[in-house]
């Protein structure tokens, strides 16, 4: 490695800076020195991974040199990062302080400094990453503290209660807390437990209520619960020695009657071993999230969340169902409901038909959908055009696919494109396979990939969430009453002339701009949705069309599907996580609801 100086590629400090306190996010130390105050944009290899970001990066790394007085006394180092996907190594006098957070979020960072480590003369900081693959990513604001990490946010604590404005009683809900000056997710002072699960700027809460400490300083905190609801925002000034209380209310704008929020796509770090989510985490954040048909798939394990649910007091939010990810080399399968105790399917078998018997063959099993169908897993993409014709929706090699589901929004592995998983869908419809749209996140983080993000709506009684009728549920879901939702929802009925009526509902905060209609997968009509109504909570956009609007003659054997779009969530509260395996440098956020697949009827006499 070549020896830094003032220029490009590396960055330099030489000597210290002592300060009472920290512009980064207002943080407050009785001892602190500034490493670098400016925030940096980084690229180790070239090509560009966004092209939001500068053509040219400032450095591939980080080195800082400095000096410092009584080394012993700091113990914690704090910077600040964001857009970070690749693995990126903090590296101080060459020992392995730990790895910046993989999250594409704007928040801070925290790695204890163990003992011996700092030095009076010659201390190096280096930020790097041996990846091969692009990523852009910004760090910086770089301090030493003295507190450890458990002292860190303790200046005043904050005590938050939520409740719901109709019912009044306390509610689930996810609390989102940011500098203000920055918009930078801050680090609390509190821990997950039974009743909360905890991250840098965000808590979910089971019960309404959170308390937690924070430096002292300036933050705006959100609550929020998912797509059903609105949002709640207060600003707090915090003082060192002085505790606070917020009470907020949240208000359902969005009525589903008749329609379960289901996420079929569940995962835990604790048992899938990637991502941050433990089991306890996961079953907080979906009752805070409103998620009220929670299927468990981790990677070819059957983890049921039923006991566990029980035991924190979560179970009165959801019925959740065992099912399990077939994690097979010709793809990623969602398989559910399974019987309690029963073996996981094979994940080793080859080729489709071996695969799909010996899933189905799983006691209980009747939904399988096919995951992430344009993504590349062992050399693999189930949908490549080496062997699937996206115009016939038909398969090479006399392949045939058993799956009665197809993701088409992965929140967690979203595509660049959002509409060619739903070409695959309608394309499939139109060659005969008989198969639902499937909405879902492939969480295995809190916050990161944000769990009910994408969504599933089912036909399907909800007046109990605690007590689903699974049965219902899944006959709903295998005839095909399947609704999308990625901060959208559309609704889509036969209407008696023999046309179709589409509703197209959202929250507040979601706006709704195009609504595009499709007759048997080609696009047939596009409106654009009036700004003042698109913004609007509730019901955003309706219209009818009768079978001549949609140029049908003959109706028998026609499908229509209705596609809601507008722009996406690039706040803290609930920013939306880049595609995962991206087929552009290019990359707009966006909102979708998409409509189950209706047929047309005849016109009623």
């Amino acid at each position: 490695m070549p020896s830094p100086d003032n220029s490009d590629p590396y960055l330099r400090l030489a000597g210290y800076i002592i300060l009472p306190w920290l512009a980064t996010a207002a943080l407050v130390a009785a001892e602190s020195v500034i490493v670098d105050q400016a925030f940096h944009h980084l690229r180790q290899i070239e090509p560009r991974e966004w092209d939001h970001f500068p053509a040219k990066a400032e450095a591939q790394m980080i080195v800082k040199d400095f000096d410092l007085k009584e080394p012993s006394s700091y113990k914690l180092l704090i910077l600040r990062q964001s857009n970070v996907k690749q693995s990126w190594s903090v590296l101080l006098n060459g020992r392995k302080l730990g790895m910046l957070n993989r999250d594409h979020n704007d928040l801070q960072t925290a790695l204890s400094i163990p003992q011996e480590t700092l030095k009076e003369v010659g201390n190096r900081l280096e930020i790097s990453t041996q990846s091969v693959s692009p990523d852009d990513i910004r760090v910086g604001e770089i301090a030493l503290l003295s507190q450890t990490r458990d002292e860190l946010a303790n200046d005043g604590e904050v005590s938050v209660t939520v409740k719901d404005a109709d019912t009044k009683l306390p509610l689930p809900c996810r609390l989102t807390i940011v500098d203000a000056k920055s918009n930078s997710m801050v680090l609390l002072g509190a821990k997950s437990s039974s009743r909360l699960a905890v991250r840098p700027g965000v808590i979910y809460t089971l019960d309404g209520h959170a308390r937690f400490g924070l430096q002292a300083g300036h933050y705006r905190i959100w609550a929020g619960r998912g797509f059903e609801y609105g949002l709640a925002e207060s600003e707090i000034e915090v003082k060192e020695g002085i505790d606070s209380e917020i009470a907020l209310t949240l208000r359902r704008e969005v009525e589903t009657p008749g329609l379960v929020a289901c996420d079929t796509h569940l995962h835990t770090n604790e048992f899938a071993r990637h991502g941050d989510a433990t089991l306890v985490e996961r079953l907080i954040t979906l009752a805070g999230e409103g998620v009220e048909l929670p299927i468990s798939t981790e990677h070819d394990q059957h983890i049921d969340y039923t006991a566990e649910a029980r035991r924190i007091g979560a179970d009165q939010y959801y019925t959740p169902i065992l099912g399990c990810e077939v994690t097979t080399k010709l793809g990623h399968f969602n398989s559910f409901p399974i019987n309690s105790g029963s073996t996981p399917a094979q994940h080793r078998l080859r080729p489709w038909p071996q695969i799909f018997a010996n899933i189905f063959a799983t006691p209980g099993v009747k939904v399988v959908i096919m995951n992430h169908p344009r993504d590349v897993h062992a050399g693999f993409t189930p949908l490549d055009v080496a062997h699937y014709d996206t115009e016939s929706g038909r398969f090479a090699d006399s392949w045939e696919l058993k799956a009665n589901g197809i993701e088409v929004i992965n929140s967690g592995a979203q595509k660049s494109d959002p509409m060619r998983p739903v070409h695959d869908w309608m394309a499939l419809l139109r060659s005969g396979h008989k198969i639902s749209a499937v909405g879902s996140s492939d969480s295995h983080t809190v916050n990161m990939a944000i769990v009910g993000q994408a969504r599933t709506y089912i036909r399907c009684p909800d007046d109990a969430p605690y007590s689903i009728d699974i049965d219902t549920a899944v006959d709903s879901f295998l005839a095909g009453s399947t609704h999308v939702s990625f901060g959208l929802l559309t609704l889509l009925e036969n209407t008696a002339n023999g046309g179709i009526k589409v509703s197209v509902l959202g929250p507040g905060w979601s706006q709704a701009e195009k609504l595009t209609l499709f007759l048997d997968g080609r696009s047939v009509d596009s409106v654009t949705i009036p700004k003042d109504a698109g913004s609007r909570p509730g019901v955003k956009f309706e219209r009818s069309w009768s079978p001549s609007d949609l140029g049908v003659n003959e109706a028998k054997g026609r499908f229509v599907v209705a596609v809601a779009e507008g722009p996406g969530i690039d706040e803290p509260w609930w920013r939306m996580m880049p595609p995962y395996q991206a087929d552009t440098s290019k990359y707009q956020p966006y909102v979708m609801g998409i409509s189950p697949a209706v047929w047309l009827k005849e016109k009623s006499n």
